[in-house]
């Protein structure tokens, strides 16, 4: 149905917009050519461009949104224009176009990227909000009604000429897609919101504000707006996970799997959240829909359950269970979070008890020890089980560790990727699909991905090149191999513990 739906929206945009009829009123969208382009958009102050292509069937079903607010913006003295990439192609090219459709904002001339939607209100309010001031100042009458503006509010009680004023400015720029902000001058107000003037508050919802505290810079406001804007103990969902994950705190999961289970943990954690919401943002999630996620966290399908993610470490922190999810027991599991002392869970399998064979079989519990021992080059191939590739790539994977087995100072090495978890925080361990090979090297431990085909000739070339002991002479033997070139298994929604319908939800 949903298709069905799309294909008729399709259709109409088609003979609304570009199968316009002859005879019919002048369009408000400008129609650039490469020519006029470069004149155009030095002359505006505010304007939007869209790159399309007419076949595009996104482009032809966004054509009467765009149409409509051309026409709403032109009392705002906002213009709209549009570039045909099949009859602009150099142009696009120059400009990196990435597909159809792509929206830029033309500022004084410059071209930065669109962070709204592609409907009408979307459009409208997008282009009027980069219209205003980015820290306009909030008059007294209207301070209520601007608070209550949006979800998150952020405003700032001082002067323009102050220190603060140029800090949230800034801040505003950088985050008026996503936030609402201004500020007020007024220190009776100022009194009245019990904000000590200079300050900086955050409203969520209209609600009585989050004061900020410390030394005020723009990375200490931006992660003050960003970690007050999710609220406390609120549901994780599709619609939600962004903000949680933009606020750069850690998430504590509470996983549900009734209505009644839900409501009794709200009411028993909200102080528990609210205490610790700097430290960990707790959400509520439903196991009914996300228990597939609850076991990439190691949590057994048993309810309720709890366990902090740390995205940005890519770490995890189970609840052991049997443990109750109370406040007795969640907050001093979280204290110890806090205050580092809490050990991140890795999933392992059982250290082979022997493992002389060409390849090294890795496990997560003897990762570190292994892969960062500064005196010898460690190559890994993460696999799955499942992954067609990987099974095409392992004779000659296994003909490389035959061929390196004399060099005591490299060890190649393979990982399950399914049943074991890297315990690294660097980002080039993180692997997001199957086949992935990489060279932690020697010394200095830096880590090089690998993007050759699946050869034993290419490995060993890589190795070579890479390695920082030198290997000596080619001493390859000649095995029959598959020499084809390089494929690669994404991890999918339903390998990350998402079948499909989790997938239509949140991907974590």
């Amino acid at each position: 149905m949903q298709l069905g739906w799309h294909a008729l929206a399709i259709a109409l945009a088609a003979g609304s917009h570009y199968g316009t009829a002859s005879g019919a009123k002048a369009s408000a969208v400008h129609n650039l050519s490469d020519k006029a382009f470069d004149a155009w958009s030095d002359a505006q102050e505010l304007a939007l461009v869209k790159f399309f292509a007419p076949w595009c069937g996104y482009c032809q079903a966004m054509a009467p949104s765009y149409e409509q607010a051309a026409v709403a913006l032109k009392k705002d003295g906002i213009p709209l224009a549009e570039v045909d990439c099949t009859k602009e192609a150099k142009l696009c090219e120059e400009l990196d176009i990435p597909g159809y459709p792509t929206l830029k904002v033309v500022v004084n001339g410059d071209y930065v990227k669109y962070n709204g939607t592609r409907e009408e209100s979307g459009i409208v309010d997008y282009m009027r909000r980069h219209k205003q001031a980015p820290l306009p100042e909030i008059a007294a009458p209207r301070f209520d009604t601007f608070r209550k503006s949006a979800n998150v509010v952020a405003v700032g009680f001082f002067g323009r000429n102050t220190a603060e004023y140029g800090v949230l400015e800034e801040v505003a720029r950088e985050l008026r897609d996503e936030y609402t902000f201004g500020f007020v001058s007024d220190r009776t107000l100022a009194k009245a919101q019990e904000v000590p003037a200079p300050g900086i508050a955050v409203y969520k919802d209209g609600a009585k504000a989050d004061i900020f505290t410390g030394a005020v810079s723009s990375e200490s406001v931006i992660r003050f707006v960003r970690a007050t804007s999710v609220p406390v103990l609120g549901e994780l969902s599709s619609q939600t996970f962004g903000n949680y994950i933009r606020a750069g705190v850690p998430i504590g999961l509470v996983f549900y799997s009734t209505d009644a289970m839900r409501n009794e943990l709200a009411t028993q954690l909200e102080r528990v959240a609210r205490d610790f919401k700097r430290s960990v943002s707790l959400a509520l999630v439903d196991a009914r829909i996300y228990s597939k996620h609850a076991k990439m966290l190691s949590l057994e399908p048993t309810w309720p359950a709890f366990a902090i993610h740390d995205v940005a470490q890519h770490t995890k922190y189970p609840l052991p269970q049997p443990r109750s999810v109370s406040e007795a027991e969640l907050r001093p599991f979280i204290t110890s979070f806090a205050e580092g002392r809490l050990a991140p869970y890795y999933k392992s399998e059982p250290v082979p008890a022997a493992n002389d064979g060409n390849v090294f079989e890795l496990v997560s519990k003897q990762f570190n020890s292994v892969a960062f021992d500064t005196s010898k080059d460690v190559l890994v191939l993460f696999h799955a089980p499942w992954c067609i590739h990987c099974k095409r790539m392992a004779a000659a994977y296994e003909a490389l560790g035959a061929a390196m087995k004399q060099h005591t100072n490299l060890v190649v090495a393979r990982m399950d990727g399914t049943a074991n978890d890297v315990p690294s925080h660097d980002a080039a361990l993180q692997v997001s699909g199957y086949p992935t090979v990489v060279l932690v090297r020697a010394i200095d431990n830096r880590v090089i991905s690998y993007s050759g085909n699946r050869s034993l000739q290419s490995l060993t070339d890589f190795l070579r090149l890479h390695a920082t002991h030198s290997l000596g002479a080619s001493d390859a033997p000649q095995v029959e191999v598959e020499h084809v070139q390089s494929a690669y298994d994404v991890i999918s929604n339903r390998d990350l513990g998402f079948s499909p319908k989790e997938a239509r939800h949140i991907e974590l």
